[in-house]
């Protein structure tokens, strides 16, 4: 059986676990890549088959392919510094001494979430007050505490600085150069049907299965589009994101990002013990997670390695040094959100990917 049978097989397995009811990967290896789609789009109110163009919410893919590379090249543009202090960018902010880099590195002692209840059928405007209005829960650099509040902030941050909506800046700046003409935040109604569907909802925000608008609460309450979540993707156009990084910014001949900022997107710029016995350390980059407790690149990644999941069943890694780079997109909270198997198996499917299609080796010697 060859390298990419053996891994459809893992994928077929998958779905007789019921990890999810379908996925689509997109491997990189060598400059080569490699597609495949696996079970259904959608089981209610009826089944549909999955295809390669199945579009998928991508969930907090959305911090690092959106927002992560929005930051950077505003960066590039001359128009911020990680260091630059946020209040003085948005002046609703509450802690003066919080800069880009702290919300970004998740170390702004934000807390990972805020209450969205109450503010189901209400104007927009009070859940933003309520959210520049909620207090942290550490002192800034105390510790990382992965936040959507913090990316919430960045998306604002882009908006502010470059007077354009997200959806237009991420469209103009970054979609569009890499052709990823199937991306964006509140896609057209032509398109839901191609999009599956995520949890299937019976309360204000939904009655049945969520298609075409997003998952994440926070994100709906505030208009679709946001530094969180939001974003809409398939694995063809996540691929021209990955062939891009892999290549040092280039995409077609194209520069999208210089090689030092990619060189930035895998350096460390925070880290701590889990605990004071814990032998792992999570260590994270621009957004990116270098290494944690679940890996999903697994154990064989070497160093050089950028990865990233999402809450409805996405996430990808980026091996610098193996040049591999793997995405699965899912929809495993797809009836329902009970469903946690994808968490270990995302580090032992990365585990194949790295040990077949990599260098095979851990570390640069």
């Amino acid at each position: 059986m060859s390298k990419i049978k053996y891994l459809d097989s893992l994928m077929e397995q998958a779905l007789k676990d019921e990890v999810f009811p379908g996925c689509n990967y997109c491997l990189i290896e060598s400059g080569n890549k490699h597609f495949n789609s696996f079970g259904f789009k959608a089981l209610i109110p009826k089944k549909e088959e999955n295809d390669v163009d199945t579009i998928y919410d991508m969930a907090s893919l959305t911090k690092v392919i959106a927002t992560v590379t929005s930051i950077l090249i505003l960066m590039e543009q001359g128009k911020l510094r990680l260091y630059d202090n946020v209040k003085q960018i948005l002046p609703d902010f509450k802690n003066p001494k919080t800069t880009v880099f702290d919300l970004i590195t998740h170390t702004a002692g934000l807390k990972p979430g805020i209450s969205y209840t109450e503010y189901i059928g209400k104007p927009k405007e009070q859940f933003v007050k309520a959210i520049y209005e909620l207090e942290p829960s550490n002192e800034v650099g105390e510790k990382i505490i992965y936040s959507d509040l913090g990316f919430i902030y960045l998306g604002w941050i882009i908006e502010k600085i470059s007077g354009l909506s997200l959806p237009e800046f991420t469209f103009k700046y970054l979609f569009e150069p890499l052709e990823m003409y199937r991306t964006g935040y509140n896609l057209s109604p032509d398109l839901h049907k191609t999009i599956a569907p995520t949890e299937v909802r019976k309360d204000r925000i939904a009655n049945g299965p969520v298609r075409g608008v997003v998952h994440d609460e926070k994100a709906y309450l505030l208009g679709g589009a946001c530094g969180h979540a939001g974003l809409f993707s398939c694995v063809k156009d996540v691929s021209h994101f990955m062939e891009m990084v892999l290549n040092d910014g280039v995409y077609k001949g194209k520069r999208i990002l210089s090689k030092a900022t990619i060189d930035l997107m895998f350096t460390e710029l925070a880290s701590q013990k889990e605990n004071e016995t814990s032998v792992i350390t999570e260590k994270r980059s621009v957004g990116w997670t270098i290494m944690g407790s679940y890996p999903q690149s697994g154990c064989l990644a070497s160093s050089k390695t950028i990865m990233h999941t999402g809450f409805t069943g996405t996430h990808l890694f980026i091996d610098r040094y193996n040049q591999v780079a793997f995405c699965v997109l899912s929809n495993r909270v797809h009836p329902t959100r009970e469903n946690n198997k994808i968490i270990g198996w995302r580090g032992r499917i990365g585990n194949y990917v790295i040990s077949h299609f990599g260098k095979g080796c851990k570390d640069e010697v």
